[in-house]
């Protein structure tokens, strides 16, 4: 909300709201002609901290990977770029490299677990971190120096605390050299973090991801656990507990193969007059037919009530033998006699490979495996945003279907992006859209619509191929009454093929052309595999449709890029 009112506020009226301790640090830095590196954290107001070193003269720009909002880019870039802030997006390390050669400052949020970076595993709150070498590559390739800066909160103020430059050690091992500045400046963040500890992003899941070879239970860095008596006495306890109330509750059935086909009941609300049971805690785990485990249910209180249990703040955990699935939600309730569970109001479903779903309400079968909704779903990742309406699929979101009103929008890959390539791209179709992330294909049916910044895209269906970790699309294939509509030009076909990372459509099959001739060209003019089309200006005459492959050459690839 403070980020709002940046853009309505003058240079001098946000010099009046924020003192500063440390400015000379960031002089000093750039002192040496190199530039500088402002290391900061999700923590307080960080987008306040360009802003106000800009105020007072300092040149630079920020290292910001492309959000998962798009609605939302718009305004942080525009709002940066009134300042003379430059966005730079995450990949970029020519632009960085340009912007440090002119002694001025790169801003970087590295304090977050991003898998598909170069990092590695340091200390953090005494656990191992996987964080990014970006900030230490950058200075040992530069001699740029690493500033930690943070912005603080305090009261309708704030405080910009400016440290004393990290550079670079003397070392030979250019690997110890990395580890120690990325420890060095790790460390920094931790320190502020542990000093004002509510004005960091906690949501975020900063150790998601760990060690292949890390055993816990033998590291001096694991959270404290429970000793044997004390947990078999807790074990025992709850077992007699739920025996009582949810007999048959926690039975597995075999697992079943193939698409999700359960339908799902809503659970029966009890008539009885009777008082309901009350519980302060409640856990709940089913398992395989091998014994091995296949979900936990967990709750901070329920009560019975016949045969439905009203679980308040569920907290529930699918396994799969490559992933898990974290569910919660404010209630769930559990039909015993089925085992069906409805949970309700902020629904949440995030995996362990990266993938969020949220929805008003939610079925899930755990024996199953499945789960449903009819409700309006939101499902993202770092590089992709989807809306629809309804969902069915396997719990650990490996393959899911949404049938309706289906809105996704893209942006590719940080390390594909061009420069100045497309920044936002969206999808549009009728549906079904259909995910099988275990062959990392996407299907798009009926009345598919790409608006792509270079041109848009219309066909019957088109089949999306993913990239296995960042889950964005690498390339897709437009199948059946292809449409290219590019200004007042239009393309037919049969097929094609869409790299978003590009903007690049190409037509495969004999595809036809309609030629307009634009207003400041008075030769249009488009080339097709080598064949081009051109017709002169003129009003009263009909556009031009040209055919773009030979007999010859029956599957001639068209590109139509402006």
């Amino acid at each position: 909300m403070e980020w709002l009112v940046l853009p309505r506020l003058s240079s001098a009226q946000v010099q009046g709201m924020v003192s500063a301790e440390g400015v000379d640090h960031l002089r000093q830095a750039l002192a040496k002609g190199n530039g500088a590196i402002a290391v900061t954290a999700h923590f307080g107001n960080w987008e306040l901290i360009s802003i106000y070193l800009r105020s007072l003269g300092f040149e630079g720009g920020v290292l910001a990977r492309r959000l998962r909002y798009p609605e939302y880019e718009s305004f942080l870039i525009s709002m940066r770029g009134a300042r003379g802030i430059h966005t730079i997006a995450r990949g970029s390390l020519k632009d960085v490299a340009k912007l440090l050669r002119a002694n001025h400052i790169i801003g970087m949020l590295p304090d977050q677990d991003i898998d598909s970076l170069d990092g590695i595993f340091v200390p953090f709150f005494g656990r191992p971190a996987y964080t990014p070498l970006g900030p230490a590559a950058l200075s040992l390739m530069t001699g740029a120096p690493i500033v930690p800066c943070f912005m603080l909160p305090e009261g309708r103020t704030f405080r910009l605390i400016i440290e004393p430059p990290l550079l670079a050690p003397d070392e030979k091992d250019r690997a110890q050299a990395l580890r120690h500045l990325t420890e060095a400046w790790s460390a920094r963040i931790e320190a502020q973090i542990r000093r004002f500890p509510d004005h960091w992003v906690w949501m975020h899941r900063r150790w998601k991801t760990q060690p292949a070879a890390s055993t816990p239970e033998h590291s001096s860095t694991a959270p404290a656990r429970l000793n044997q008596p004390a947990l078999a006495l807790l074990l025992v306890t709850c077992h007699v507990l739920l025996v009582t109330v949810l007999s048959g509750c926690g039975q597995s059935t075999p697992k079943s193969k193939g698409p999700p086909q359960a339908t799902f009941e809503e659970p029966t609300t009890s008539t009885s007059t009777a008082p309901s049971q009350q519980m302060s805690g409640f856990s709940l785990t089913g398992y395989q037919v091998d014994g091995s485990k296949r979900w936990d249910l967990a709750g901070e209180g329920a009560s019975v009530d016949e045969n439905i249990v009203t679980i308040h703040h569920p907290n529930a955990v699918g396994y799969e033998p490559t992933r898990k699935a974290y569910l919660t939600a404010s209630v769930a309730q559990v039909n015993q006699a089925n085992r069906h569970i409805r949970m309700e109001h902020n629904v949440t479903i995030h995996t362990s490979d990266g993938l969020w779903l949220t929805s008003s309400v939610l079925h899930w079968i755990p024996d199953q495996n499945q789960i449903a909704t009819d409700q309006p779903v939101r499902i993202e990742t770092d590089h992709m945003l989807i809306r629809g309406r309804g969902m069915s699929g396997l719990t650990e979101l490996k393959q899911m279907t949404i049938p309706s009103d289906i809105e996704v929008v893209l942006n590719p890959t940080d390390h594909d992006a061009l420069t100045t390539g497309p920044t936002q791209v969206t999808i549009t179709c009728d549906g079904p859209l259909s995910f099988d992330y275990g062959h990392n294909i996407a299907t798009f049916e009926q009345n598919v619509h790409v608006n792509d910044p270079n041109g848009d895209l219309y066909s019957d269906k088109l089949i999306a191929y993913l990239n296995e970790k960042t889950r964005t699309i690498r390339y897709a294939e437009a199948i059946g009454h292809v449409r290219i509509q590019q200004h007042q030009n239009t393309a037919f076909s049969e097929r094609a093929v869409y790299e978003p990372a590009i903007g690049k459509m190409t037509l495969v099959g004999k595809p036809s052309l309609l030629v307009y001739p634009s207003e400041g060209n008075q030769d249009a003019q488009l080339s097709f595999g080598g064949l081009v089309s051109t017709k002169a200006s003129s009003s009263s005459s009909p556009p031009t449709k040209t055919e773009a492959a030979s007999s010859a050459e029956p599957h001639t690839g068209t590109t139509a890029t402006p």
